[in-house]
């Protein structure tokens, strides 16, 4: 089964939210319907990027996964960019 990856910057939480509800949505939103392979926080040119990396039987069904992702993190944080990207040779290759 392919692994995917959900590549999110993250800039502001919501009010009342904190940075575990982001991981908490995240989580929540693939682990509902497939494999959670692995979570990560980073910061990349000075902002926060949550990676979310997920077993998919193919692309579409890993684009339905990266959207229930993305609507899930903008419950607690506002999400300027998104990028799903399946994972080849341990590399990232975004999807179009």
């Amino acid at each position: 089964m392919p692994s995917y990856r959900s590549i999110l910057t993250v800039t502001t939480l919501l009010p009342a939210r904190d940075p575990q509800d982001v991981e908490a949505a995240a989580r929540h939103a693939v682990e509902s319907s497939t494999t959670l392979e692995a979570f990560q926080v980073d910061v990349v040119s000075g902002q926060p990027r949550v990676t979310v990396r997920f077993a998919s039987t193919d692309d579409a069904e890993a684009r339905s996964v990266h959207e229930r992702v993305l609507l899930q993190v903008r419950t607690a944080a506002v999400v300027p960019a998104a990028v799903l990207a399946r994972v080849v040779g341990g590399r990232s290759v975004p999807l179009r």
